[in-house]
């Protein structure tokens, strides 16, 4: 077996990015837009020690499972991996996946409930990051490909809001008429980075124009565009960012048009997002989230809560109408400060926000408001600090309320937490991101 040969192998599972696996000689071989359950010719484009890469060529058997991706530019593009796969086969992908990783990494035996389903497969997102970047004479605007950093050109993302196609279609527009130039990275020269946009329930968007300097060329007709296009534009902001870095936004954001937030509602209440605010990307699906974990926690009504890694408050403000005292950490100043915000914006006055590394403040935060009741957490891709999972089991925690965008890393902490008293509660998945073979997962862990 050597690099370019045709192959021919049965596909029997599917990789943490949505690859098909299957084997040929002995050797494990990982091909792109494949299925389980598949015969497939694949062309072998690398070869390592212990596994082989395909390229699909002809599926000779196909899985019940395949469905006619909607998207022009699926297999090129490298943000959605899974359109190729039926719905229902893509949540028992998640089904599965979680398991694996409950079993596989943190060795325990805790059930797995199947994944609670979007209530839209498509067009749920809302934010996207696009970045642009010269081809020739052509502006590409749109999805980095797998692995790289070459920009697949997109038009109209089928899992964003059918609005963000009219947006950067004005984009587009401007740029060439104006001569805009674009950033290039190897030289740091240039001065359009990245384009963001953001929509509320409402249809109210912002548009963030990443850029390296300080301020647009010809904005008046920038603003003009949207003006009597799309007035839905209700926010336009420059995030200047004159690092040579891979990092989307800088510290600077000015608002040029309209204000410097739009609103969302979530779980009957109120946020203010400014250009740099994290929230969910799939709104309804938040709601069914945090009532899921609401529920797993059992709230009486009577505890004290700390939501270490609160961002704007969202899960903070949403608990605190089912707790007595809510206090939330944050390491991101601008969060809190939007927190406190929002919990004015809502009268919500049992919660305090504190800004802050959550190891680092969790010894005094016990000393200060006593033991928390339950605590909550909803980290990073990879997870919690070994040092504050021990820090929390020292504390004796009755209940940790854990939210993770990563199996891998929430089995390994699981798997901690256990061996330092905890014992971990149902699993469930919650279906965030279609399409993708990511998802967010809701645990309850109570101390023995």
């Amino acid at each position: 077996m050597k690099k370019n040969d045709s192959i021919e192998c049965e596909i029997h599972d599917l990789g943490t990015d949505g690859q098909g696996i299957g084997r040929y000689e002995g050797m494990t071989v990982f091909i792109d837009g494949a299925l389980p359950g598949e015969t497939v010719r694949a062309k072998l484009i690398a070869l390592k020690k212990n596994y082989g890469v395909g390229k699909l060529e002809e599926v000779l058997t196909a899985s019940p499972m395949r469905v006619k991706p909607p998207c022009h530019v699926f297999g090129k593009c490298g943000g959605c991996t899974l359109q190729h796969l039926s719905y229902a086969g893509q949540l028992q992908f998640k089904h599965d996946h979680v398991t694996s990783c409950i079993q596989r990494i943190g060795g325990l035996n805790v059930p797995v409930s199947f994944p609670l389903p979007a209530r839209h497969d498509y067009r749920y997102r809302n934010k996207a990051a696009f970045p642009v970047q010269q081809n020739g004479q052509q502006v590409d605007i749109g999805f980095y490909a797998a692995h790289s950093h070459r920009i697949v050109d997109v038009d109209d993302c089928k899992i964003q809001p059918s609005d963000f196609h009219i947006v950067m279609s004005q984009l587009r527009v401007w740029i060439v008429k104006n001569n805009i130039s674009i950033y290039d990275e190897k030289t740091h020269t240039g001065l359009l980075r990245h384009i963001i946009l953001r929509e509320n329930k409402e249809g109210d968007i912002m548009l963030v124009l990443c850029i390296n300097g300080e301020d647009i060329p010809h904005r008046s007709h920038l603003i003009m565009l949207f003006e009597f296009v799309l007035p839905q534009v209700k926010s336009i902001m420059l995030n200047s960012n004159t690092k040579k870095t891979n990092a989307i936004l800088g510290k600077k954001s000015v608002c040029i048009h309209g204000r410097d937030h739009i609103y969302e509602t979530l779980a009957g209440l109120t946020f203010k997002l400014g250009a740099q605010s994290f929230l969910q990307v799939n709104s309804a699906q938040t709601e069914v989230l945090y009532h899921t974990l609401f529920k797993m926690l059992e709230l009486t009504g009577g505890e004290t809560i700390y939501d270490l890694y609160c961002g704007v408050g969202t899960i903070s403000l949403a608990v605190a109408q089912h707790a007595k005292k809510v206090i939330g950490v944050e390491i991101v100043g601008q969060a809190i400060e939007d927190a406190k915000f929002n919990a004015r914006l809502n009268d919500i006055e049992n919660t305090d926000f504190l800004l802050g590394d959550a190891c680092a403040l969790l010894p005094n935060l016990i000393k200060t408001h006593g033991n928390a009741d339950v605590v909550i957490v909803d980290p990073p891709r990879k997870g919690l600090d070994e040092s504050l999972i021990r820090t929390l089991a020292a504390a004796e925690i009755p209940k940790i309320g854990y939210v993770s965008c990563n199996p891998a890393t929430l089995a390994r902490d699981l798997k901690l937490f256990c061996e330092l008293g905890y014992t971990a509660g149902l699993i469930q998945p919650v279906d965030m991101f279609p399409q993708t073979a990511h998802c967010e997962v809701v645990t309850v862990l109570t101390h023995s």
